[in-house]
């Protein structure tokens, strides 16, 4: 009777532990998700610029010497023919007094010349004199005559190199920068000051290189004042740089304002918007959902079955925190948005905020 029951008991055990176990399913992976609420037509794009003269010319003088008078500061407003700077005249002084001589001995000689030219012509006629020695001194003429043009041509020069050693405006503007002060010796062509004109303004900032093909798209833009944004003024995108600064990377771009207000001054802060770019076929969503496989892009899409969908997109474009899609979804899908590189095709999720 007692090897009955314990032979029960021992069968009972072998089929107990043999028994197998139905582990239970794992719970749903929790995701963070958004619905694509269909294509926008792009964000306005706004760049804080500088306002600059769209003229501005460097000054300098033709000729070198000792600075010995500056008569503006910057910020000065000069006017056409303004005097702005001189240098010691004396050198140049010294060379008109030496023209002068030199024209004045020139003159002697031409009148000595054309007296003995006159004088042998009428020995010739009266026969008491050779033609070869008429010639000789009519020669001697033009060698004088040439020699006084050359003489007065140095006095006009030197006159010139004279009035060089005023420095003056050659337009209308504001002096914007001084590059050489009293005392100092400047050599030719070496720039003293600068001069930008009021009458036309352009506003000056950088783009990267991302955003380059939306500037060159556009060509309309809107100026506002940091301190008033709400009045805006019409504006053109006027040039852009070609190649980008080898420091900061970036595109200089300059945008004419035709009819400037008279509250801009040269050195003010401005907001360049842009208008939005795109046809209102492409979707923007955050960098964190796009999915890089096989070389391609794709991102996750919740199913209605709450199963995840791996669907490949194309993008147009990427910004600094989002990716502009061109296609591969549509209104109404809800992508991941977080955590795309644990998931798998064909997995349970949970939304969060919803429950299971």
């Amino acid at each position: 009777m007692k090897i009955t029951v314990m032979s029960v008991l021992v069968t009972a055990l072998v089929v107990a532990s043999c028994a197998k176990k139905e582990e239970p399913p794992a719970p749903p992976r929790p995701v963070r998700t958004i619905v694509v609420v269909g294509g926008s037509a792009g964000e306005a794009s706004t760049y804080t610029a500088e306002i600059r003269s769209r003229y501005e010319t460097d000054l300098s003088f033709q000729v070198g010497g000792k600075l010995v008078n500056r008569a503006v500061d910057v910020g000065a407003n000069v006017k056409k023919g303004a005097v702005l700077a001189r240098i010691d005249p004396t050198d140049q002084s010294l060379g008109v007094d030496a023209a002068r001589s030199a024209v004045a001995a020139a003159r002697a000689d031409y009148d000595r010349a054309r007296t003995d030219e006159a004088r042998f012509r009428d020995l010739l006629e009266r026969g008491l004199t050779t033609r070869a020695n008429y010639l000789a001194q009519q020669t001697a003429t033009k060698t004088a005559q040439s020699r006084l043009e050359q003489a007065t041509a140095d006095l006009r020069l030197n006159e010139q190199k004279l009035s060089y050693t005023t420095l003056r405006s050659d337009q209308d503007g504001v002096v914007t920068r001084v590059m050489a002060e009293e005392g100092s010796v400047v050599s030719p062509g070496q720039r003293v000051m600068s001069i930008a004109r009021t009458g036309e303004l352009e506003a000056v900032f950088d783009v990267p290189d991302s955003r380059i093909e939306d500037i060159r798209g556009a060509s309309d833009v809107q100026i506002a004042l940091l301190s008033a944004p709400l009045a805006r003024y019409p504006g053109r995108v006027r040039e852009i740089s070609p190649s980008a600064d080898p420091v900061t990377r970036t595109y200089q771009v300059k945008t004419s304002i035709p009819t400037p207000p008279w509250s801009l001054r040269l050195g003010m802060n401005v907001a360049v918007t842009l208008p939005p770019k795109g046809d209102g076929s492409s979707i923007s969503l955050p960098a964190t959902a796009l999915f890089q496989k096989d070389n391609g892009t794709a991102m996750w899409v919740v199913k209605p079955d709450l199963t995840l969908e791996l669907r490949p997109v194309q993008v147009e474009r990427y910004d600094s925190d989002r990716v502009i899609l061109k296609s591969g979804l549509k209104r109404g899908d809800r992508v991941v948005t977080a955590g795309v590189h644990r998931l798998a095709a064909g997995e349970k999720v949970r939304l969060l905020g919803e429950s299971s």
